[in-house]
């Protein structure tokens, strides 16, 4: 038991988000594939992944409302609601839309191979919206990136203009995509608790953004409507139906992995898993689908994820230079300390000792010198005695029924003449 809870607490849900990650891509390839299924309408099937997860999340938050942050979200203004909501919702349901068009055409593993440039443009939309600020090592990710992209390209075999066009519009929309959740979520107070209730907030835009462009586009009342197979029977139909929401559930389950992983690991663990997932699934695509991998195509997939750990191992040790330059600076405002004592109470008018505790003596700061005045200034040194030799004679006066504390007063003063 101490062997699992040290080494293999995350095993399950790093295992279940490798699977439903790989499942949900195999799954969207065979429904959406011109070679397998060829579903006439994936947007119009991915607005119900988003309809299923508006329900799913909404019912959880419901009941569930404490623990999934359901509360948080019904003391939402609808100025905040959908200040929020609206652009993430839009640009997360962009991402995943093209993401699933681009899967009619090309394989799974070049679509992975391309979607993993997307940290290039996360730090592209950063730096526009000033959230990142240019540096050599951020520089450096992109060009290890890209160039992993080109050889990646250069090697696709069954290279398809049209799947690739879109899958790196998705890619960049994805970028736009995080830093839009970064700036209305991370910025809201107080935050949303859990990814469900991140889910319940974008998932209403996603499904109604999505569902308008399918029927603008794909017009499925006349490709699913009479004189096809999808709704010819009961049985045809609910076999349509649960096509829809297979995907979704399979979704669901991504998330709840992910959620959980999130919620109780490591960033160095979410490093390494995210690289395996990718790598899961280009496995996947190449044993089950046969896609084609050549030399240069492992080439480019490996300068690719050379390029994304650097970014995140960059992006961890920034954050924790960060944390150290925080502790170091409190540290350092604790090294000297202020004394604050109430004038009203420093007069010793009306305010008996015996009501008196340590902290109304002297509280502390950064300074060398005593001022008395309201806000006095001591060296650590000094102060100790002077607090200690203060609290003592405050005590024995205590016991003796002095009722002002005068001395302290003349203690101090005699100090700051010397």
């Amino acid at each position: 038991m101490g062997f699992y809870a040290d080494h293999c607490t995350y095993l399950p849900p790093m295992l279940g988000w490798f699977t439903f990650s790989a499942l949900l891509s195999s799954y969207n390839k065979l429904v959406f594939g011109e070679a397998h299924l060829a579903f006439p309408c994936p947007l119009l099937v991915t607005s119900v992944h988003f309809l299923v997860q508006w329900i799913f999340s909404w019912v959880v938050s419901s009941v569930y409302s404490e623990f999934f942050g359901g509360n948080r979200l019904k003391e939402m203004t609808w100025r905040e609601y959908l200040g929020a909501g609206i652009p993430c919702g839009l640009a997360t349901s962009l991402d995943v839309g093209l993401s699933n068009l681009s899967l009619v055409t090309i394989s799974i593993t070049f679509y992975t191979m391309v979607k993993s440039a997307t940290p290039i443009f996360v730090l592209g939309w950063a730096f526009l919206f000033g959230i990142e600020r240019i540096t050599g090592s951020l520089v450096l990710v992109v060009m290890i990136i890209a160039a992993g992209e080109f050889l990646t390209v250069l090697g696709e075999v069954d290279f398809d203009t049209r799947g690739f066009v879109l899958c790196l519009c998705a890619s960049v929309i994805s970028g736009a995509r995080w830093t839009v959740v970064q700036l209305k979520l991370q910025g809201m107070q107080p935050p949303l608790k859990t990814a469900i209730a991140t889910m319940r907030l974008l998932s209403p835009s996603m499904f109604i953004s999505m569902i308008v462009i399918s029927l603008a586009i794909e017009e499925p009342w006349l490709k699913l409507g009479a004189g096809t197979p999808y709704f010819a029977s009961f049985e045809q139909g609910l076999h349509t139906v649960g096509l829809c929401i297979g995907g979704a559930l399979l979704a669901i389950c991504m998330i709840i992995c992910e959620l959980y992983l999130i919620m109780n690991s490591s960033a160095i663990v979410l490093m390494i898993g995210g690289v395996i997932k990718e790598m899961t699934t280009i496995l996947v695509g190449v044993n089950f689908f046969g896609d084609p991998l050549n030399a240069i195509n492992v080439a480019g997939i490996s300068v690719v994820f050379l390029g994304v750990v650097f970014y995140k191992v960059n992006f961890h040790m920034g954050k924790l230079e960060e944390k150290d330059a925080e502790s170091e600076t409190q540290n350092g405002a604790t090294e000297y300390q202020k004394v604050n004592i109430d004038p009203e109470k420093e007069s010793g008018a009306g305010y008996p000792i015996s009501e008196m505790n340590e902290s109304d003596t002297l509280t502390i700061l950064e300074e060398d010198e005593l001022d008395f005045g309201g806000a006095e200034y001591a060296s650590n040194e000094t102060h100790d005695v002077l607090l200690q030799e203060g609290i003592d004679r405050m005590r024995a006066n205590i016991e003796t029924g002095i009722s002002d504390y005068e001395f302290l007063d003349e203690e101090f003063m005699d100090n700051e003449v010397r």
